[in-house]
């Protein structure tokens, strides 16, 4: 009973619409990262998880607000020497409060993630237990925020104490979310960053979080709660000193288990990036549906690049994260696909499938993704050509690079084509090898004089 009276004249419902509202507001009216390659949270639940603790980074600040509106009601109504004379233990009453603020804030938490999952299933994604972690660790990230703030609340019961409490969380979990995100100027090692509930953007469709972060992050999470439970519920300042045992502990274990770097924060989806092989044609578990479409143009395009010497023997997707500010990752004996970056070729036919295997004799640019350039291209396109017949755009980001050099490549391909048929074989080798280690000038190799 004093349960449902809490949760009709507390703040609960609030911060949980609240929480909800914004989420949703964010996912459907911004067209975000979370729409677009290499994960779009469509795609896999997991993915969707991820981005929902992306979220975090300005749904927690809203979530330890409300919980401070919340924990000045005592101080604001003047019950608060009344209440310390009743017999009732002071921790009943706070586990009541704690439970329907804390509960409905979660509960909007959960709530954004079952849109993501909704759409999930409408858009035809996959389903793996991989987000169960992900989802699990923000939801006690988001019930820990709240009994923070409602202890805040309590212990300073001042009007500008919400807000200033909303903006210094904001700030707090900008900073440590800088710390995950790469490319940016981190003030933070990535051990603070993650003391957060908030994750960088997943940069994959077959990442999710690493167990070394979950566990460290529960145990992290565990700790504020208690305290901020403990606090709300003490009545001196004995108490109160007591109350901060828990989170000190929980920072002091959680500190050795989190992960020292960005690189260790996520991990390969085991499940999502299994692989589905018809021979020497892999793909993921994720697009398993693609392997009967690979598997023809895929052996046609390996019997073309067999008469290389060290030819590739086996065509796979690749299912790490997509480095941003890095050439992607190769081998000799195979051809890496990345539907991830490249999403044109989930839906592309057997010639553009056949092309993008053999576009650089079987090996990927040696530039960043989205910084395309003419010797790396160009001669990609050629090595690509002299095994199709045909000089094509590469099937990469949609084809649009080096639209406006495209005449000065096929001016190199008509040189490249009025070469012997042995000096040509030598130099595609010689392509081949120069993107296998990305030294020297890949154009220069097949049209040099």
């Amino acid at each position: 009973m004093i349960f449902r009276i809490e949760l009709r004249r507390s703040i609960a419902p609030w911060a949980g619409l609240a929480v909800l509202a914004v989420a949703l507001a964010f996912l459907f009216l911004l067209s975000g990262p979370w729409w677009k390659v290499p994960a779009p949270w469509t795609a896999h639940a997991t993915t969707a998880a991820l981005w929902v603790r992306f979220l975090l980074q300005f749904l927690w600040p809203i979530v330890v607000g409300a919980g401070a509106i919340q924990g000045m009601r005592d101080a604001r109504s003047g019950m608060v020497e009344l209440l310390g004379t009743t017999s009732r233990p002071g921790w009943q009453r706070a586990a009541r409060l704690a439970g329907a603020v804390g509960g409905l804030s979660a509960l909007g938490f959960l709530l954004v993630f079952a849109v993501g999952a909704a759409e999930v299933l409408a858009h035809g994604g996959f389903f793996s237990v991989g987000f169960v972690p992900v989802l699990l660790v923000g939801t006690l990230g988001v019930v820990a925020g709240s009994w923070l703030g409602l202890a805040v609340g309590r212990l300073l019961p001042h009007p500008l104490t919400a807000p200033g409490l909303a903006v210094v969380s904001l700030v707090v979990t900008i900073l440590c979310w800088m710390a995950l995100e790469p490319g940016l100027q981190p003030l933070l090692p990535v051990r603070a960053g993650v003391l957060a509930p908030a994750l960088a953007e997943p940069r994959g469709m077959m990442v999710t979080t690493a167990g070394s972060l979950d566990l460290g992050q529960s145990v992290w999470f565990l700790g504020l709660a208690a305290t901020g439970f403990l606090l709300l519920a003490a009545n001196s300042v004995r108490t109160r000193l007591l109350s901060l045992v828990p989170m000190a502990a929980g920072v002091a274990i959680a500190l050795p288990l989190l992960p020292a770097t960005q690189a260790d924060v996520l991990t390969i989806d085991t499940t999502a990036a299994e692989k589905v092989c018809d021979g020497p044609i892999c793909v993921s578990k994720l697009h398993a549906d693609r392997l009967a479409a690979l598997a023809a143009p895929g052996r046609e395009a390996l019997a073309l690049l067999a008469k290389l010497p060290g030819a590739p023997t086996r065509v796979e997707e690749r299912t790490g994260p997509t480095p941003f500010d890095r050439a992607p990752p190769r081998a000799a004996d195979v051809v890496y696909l990345d539907f991830q970056l490249n999403n044109g070729l989930l839906t592309a036919d057997a010639a553009t499938l056949r092309l993008a295997i053999v576009s650089g004799a079987g090996v990927p640019t040696c530039t960043r993704p989205s910084a395309a350039d003419l010797p790396d291209q160009g001669a990609r396109m050629i090595t690509a050509a002299y095994f199709t017949g045909e000089l094509k755009r590469l099937p990469e980001y949609g084809g649009g690079w080096l639209r406006d050099k495209f005449s000065t490549v096929e001016r190199l391909w008509t040189t490249f084509r009025a070469l012997p048929p042995d000096v040509q074989l030598a130099r595609v080798a010689a392509t081949r090898q120069a993107l296998l280690t990305c030294q020297g000038d890949p154009l220069t190799k097949l049209v040099s004089p």
